[in-house]
């Protein structure tokens, strides 16, 4: 049965993502200046092999998630086409943003993302949670309950 554990997001966690041979995002989590990173992140477990991570943001509210999606996500000419988000987030209050959720290429299609989202679900009830999805994965954000914000790539559950 697969667990989640917290493991301090540090150097040490920062070497392991970049020796991953697979996990999306591992190289560039790997590369990230301390402030980048969350103090935290989330390690899903079967059998104690890692299987996958997630990198999770709590925030009190919706200027932080856009300045982040302003420096991460968007390029300063394509803002305009965004406008549904920032319409969604500008005034929210105690959410969550999932940056980062990785299952590696050898665990795939076992269920451990829908895992770990379920856990996330459990662990935070009451807040809405956001996530920036590529094409490829659009299809599992929508069997896990998120839905399109607007005419964005963004997506939120709650």
């Amino acid at each position: 049965m697969p667990t989640v554990i917290t493991k301090p997001f540090d150097q040490e966690m920062q070497t392991l993502l970049s020796e991953l041979k697979s996990g999306y995002h591992a190289g560039e989590m790997s590369k990230k200046e301390k402030s980048e990173l969350p103090e935290e992140i989330y390690i899903i477990e079967n059998d104690n092999n890692m299987v996958g991570y997630g990198v999770i943001w709590e925030y009190n509210n919706g200027k932080q998630l856009i300045h982040k999606a302003e420096s991460d996500y968007f390029s300063h000419d394509e803002k305009y086409l965004e406008k549904d988000f920032y319409i969604e987030i500008k005034n929210k209050t105690d959410f969550v943003f999932i940056e980062a959720l990785d299952v590696l290429k050898e665990y795939e299609g076992k269920g451990y993302a829908a895992f770990f989202i379920n856990w996330l679900k459990v662990k935070y009830p009451n807040k809405k949670m956001y996530v920036y999805t590529l094409d490829k994965s659009r299809n599992f954000w929508f069997k896990q309950g998120f839905e399109v914000v607007g005419n964005t790539v963004w997506m939120s559950f709650h």
